[in-house]
C-alpha cells in the first residue's frame, strides 16, 4: 500500500469513527454505553472478521488473540482486521427500567454511565446484562459495516454467526445461504462461520475447505 493510499484509508476511517461516536440513532441503548465498539487490525487485512456485538470473547484480549493466531496459522494469512455489526452493546437495564416504570416515562438523560462505568442513577458499578442486539439495532448500525468493507476492501471476509451471515449477505443481494459455506460478491470471499465462542480447530479447518486457493499467500 502506497503512503498516499494508507493516508486516505486512515481519514476515511477516523471519519466514520467519528461519525460512529456522535450516532444518536439508537438514544435508549446509547444511554448505558461509554463508547461504541469499533475495528481494530490492519489496514490491509487478508482476513476481515465480522462479529455480531462486542461479548464474553471480544472483550478478553488473550481469548481474541489465540482466536485471530488460529486463523492465521490454518488459513495462511498475516494481516486481519476485526469488527462489528452493531457496535452500541444492548443491555437490560433494571435501575433505568424501573426508573421509567416509576416516572411513566423514558429516562431523559443523554448518558447514563461515567468514564469508570458507574451509573449515574445509583453511583454504583453498571449491572446492565447484555442482550442481542433487536432488528431495529442492526439495521440502523449495518451502513457502517458496509462503509467500513469499501473503506478496507479485504479480499476475504468472515462473517461470525447467523444473524451476521443473514443481514450481511442480504445485504449483497444473497437471499439464500443455505448449507453453502461462502458466496463472493464483488470480489470479496465471505465466508459463514458459527458462533466464534465455540469456533475451534475443526470449524475453521472446514472453513480452509472452502478458503479461496487463490487467496493463501505462497
Amino acid at each position: 500500500m502506497s503512503l498516499d493510499n494508507r493516508e486516505v484509508i486512515i481519514r476515511r476511517i477516523i471519519n466514520m469513527e467519528d461519525r460512529i461516536s456522535r450516532c444518536q440513532r439508537c438514544s435508549l441503548l446509547n444511554q448505558c454505553v461509554i463508547k461504541p465498539s469499533l475495528g481494530k487490525g490492519e489496514l490491509e487485512p487478508d482476513i476481515m472478521m465480522v462479529f455480531e456485538s462486542d461479548n464474553s470473547l471480544t472483550k478478553d484480549s488473550r481469548r481474541l488473540i489465540d482466536l485471530r493466531n488460529l486463523i492465521k496459522s490454518e488459513l495462511n494469512v498475516d494481516k486481519i482486521y476485526h469488527t462489528f455489526l452493531v457496535r452500541c452493546e444492548p443491555k437490560v437495564c433494571t435501575v433505568r427500567q424501573n426508573l421509567n416504570n416509576f416516572t411513566g416515562s423514558a429516562c431523559s438523560y443523554k448518558k447514563l454511565l461515567d468514564r469508570d462505568n458507574k451509573c449515574l442513577l445509583n453511583s454504583k458499578i453498571c449491572s446492565g446484562i447484555s442482550v442481542k442486539p433487536s432488528d431495529e439495532e442492526i439495521i440502523f448500525c449495518l451502513p457502517f459495516l458496509l462503509e467500513e468493507m469499501e473503506i478496507l476492501n479485504p479480499p476475504n471476509i468472515i462473517l461470525f454467526g447467523d444473524r451476521v451471515i443473514d443481514y450481511v449477505a442480504k445485504s449483497f443481494g444473497v437471499y439464500e445461504t443455505n448449507d453453502n459455506a461462502h458466496f463472493t460478491k464483488k470480489n470479496i470471499n465471505f465466508y459463514l462461520a458459527g458462533n466464534e465462542e465455540i469456533f475451534d480447530i475443526n470449524a475453521c479447518n472446514q472453513l480452509k475447505k472452502h478458503f479461496m486457493p487463490s487467496t493463501i499467500p505462497n
